[in-house]
């Protein structure tokens, strides 16, 4: 059995106009030069990921290793408080400080800022 032949008057099923590439605004465009945006996302995730595992874990083997020279327990929760603490600014610092301009772009859009990482760039 074969699939009925698509009218021209059928509904469609897609309610989005399809993008037209010469159209694209230049921020979509792809630049063959500087990374990929979605391996410049997961770099961005992966450091935000190893600096909220390794500042509460540094911080609260420190605080372990003064407990253990001071024969005390509460060093511990005061290193991984302390050190989430500095990974939660460290992060905010570099990811979510605002770079972006006071003013309009001609266009009328408001766009968000690029996020400044060094390491990628």
């Amino acid at each position: 059995m074969s699939a009925p032949a698509s009218r021209p008057d059928a509904p469609r099923l897609v309610t989005k106009k399809p993008a037209d590439p010469s159209t694209a605004a230049s921020r979509y465009a792809v630049d063959p030069t500087r990374p990929n945006p979605i391996v410049q996302a997961d770099a961005m995730g992966s450091t935000v990921l190893a600096h909220l595992l390794t500042g509460p874990a540094l911080f609260g083997g420190l605080g372990w290793l003064l407990d253990r020279w001071l024969e005390v327990t509460v060093f511990v929760a005061v290193g991984i408080i302390l050190g989430m603490g500095l990974s939660l600014y460290s992060i905010w610092l570099r990811y979510g400080t605002s770079q972006a301009t006071t003013t309009d772009h001609p266009d009328g859009s408001m766009r968000a800022a690029a996020p400044h990482n060094e390491e990628i760039q």
